[in-house]
């Protein structure tokens, strides 16, 4: 990267963020992504152009509906902000009747009636807190691979959960030198090869022949496994609820 940025903020809330569970850009994405809905819905939920631009994306997507769901005390904005849309709805279903189509539209399927209207029904524009998240992704990607070469955040890293799969390969098309690579995939390979060997076990103790064996460490690695390839916010176990211990004692080449 050829801008290196300086350790502010941002740097120490990544390093911190590898010593809690689960994937530490999903955390960190979640933390500003809530941060972001937040403030919209306390300082701007009657700014005419947010308004609009709501309208016009339908409010929010499932996900950061979920999130919404968490904020009962701003709950007056939620209100405003979708009783202004399914008001347009509301006109555009009062006003819509079906729309006739060429007989060749017809004929290949493409002039249903009813795609005008649905159209209308549909969003134009995408949900605004999925623009702040895919953001917040990039930048705390970039400042990991800027990074990456620092002791101190590498140590957090290797000695963290690491990344899910999803941020760990929108991290790999961010990385241009061989050496930040292999600092990106060696702990995290180690992860894996754990995970590997608490699923053979977990699977060996589910055979009929075995099921007098108490489940151990592995008893749960069927979330880790799933958090790992997924990810999201807060998912999964720690190190203090996984006795495995560190993934970097059995990195690559140790």
């Amino acid at each position: 990267m050829a801008n290196k940025p300086g350790k502010h903020t941002p740097y120490f809330e990544l390093v911190d963020a590898q010593r809690l569970s689960g994937c530490s850009v999903c955390r960190l994405v979640h933390h500003t992504t809530d941060r972001y809905l937040d403030s919209l819905l306390y300082e701007s939920v009657l700014d005419p152009g947010l308004r609009e631009k709501l309208k016009r994306s339908h409010g929010f997507c499932s996900e950061h509906v979920e999130m919404l769901r968490n904020h009962p005390g701003r709950s007056l904005g939620i209100a405003l902000i979708y009783e202004t849309l399914l008001r347009r709805v509301t006109d555009v279903m009062e006003e819509g009747k079906l729309e006739g189509g060429s007989l060749r539209e017809r004929i290949r399927g493409t002039g249903s009636p009813g795609r005008g209207l649905a159209r209308r029904l549909t969003p134009d524009l995408p949900c605004p807190a999925c623009l702040i998240k895919e953001q917040a992704t990039q930048d705390n990607l970039e400042l990991l691979i800027a990074f990456m070469e620092d002791d101190k955040l590498y140590e957090a890293y290797a000695e963290g959960e690491g990344l899910c799969l999803l941020h760990l390969a929108w991290a790999v098309s961010l990385v241009s030198e061989e050496a930040t690579l292999q600092r990106l995939l060696q702990p995290q390979i180690a992860r894996y090869r754990l995970l590997l060997e608490d699923l053979a076990e977990y699977i060996r103790k589910a055979d009929h022949r075995f099921k007098h064996e108490t489940l151990g460490p592995e008893g749960d690695v069927w979330l880790r496994v799933m958090n790992a390839i997924t990810g999201g916010a807060g998912l999964g176990l720690g190190r203090e609820h996984n006795p495995r211990g560190s993934a970097r004692r059995k990195q690559v080449g140790e």
